[in-house]
């Protein structure tokens, strides 16, 4: 498959990599849009781990699922967001996900993990 590996903001290289398989609890999609964030402009936060892969705020379809994945089939349409929210605090409940105090991040291995960002 292909992907836009950035080195540096002046060094973005689109390149063949092999297909990821999913794991048991996880989706491969494939990315029809994407944000970039400020985050993703600021080349010394970035550049400790080029090359990479850019933007974190997609909008994708499945295309796979893990054998442990259920609601979710190839087609269908997801937005995926870098943190998990806890689902319990006033703002979850209201559905305002994003300013949720209590939010995990993602990390680079696809599980959430503690603190805020």
């Amino acid at each position: 498959m292909k992907v836009a590996l950035w080195y540096n903001n002046r060094d973005i290289r689109i390149e063949d990599v092999s297909r990821p398989l999913p794991g048991p609890r996880e989706m491969l999609v494939k990315v029809i849009s994407c944000g970039i964030c400020g985050s993703d402009i600021v080349e010394w936060y970035r550049l400790p781990r080029a090359p990479l892969v850019q933007g974190h705020e997609i909008g994708a379809e499945v295309v796979e699922v893990g054998r442990a994945v259920s609601g979710y089939v190839p087609g269908d349409r997801v937005c995926i967001a870098p943190k998990v929210p806890c689902l319990d605090c006033p703002y979850c409940r209201e559905g305002h996900y994003p300013v949720c105090p209590n939010a995990r991040l993602v990390d680079s291995n696809r599980r959430a993990c503690g603190g805020t960002g």
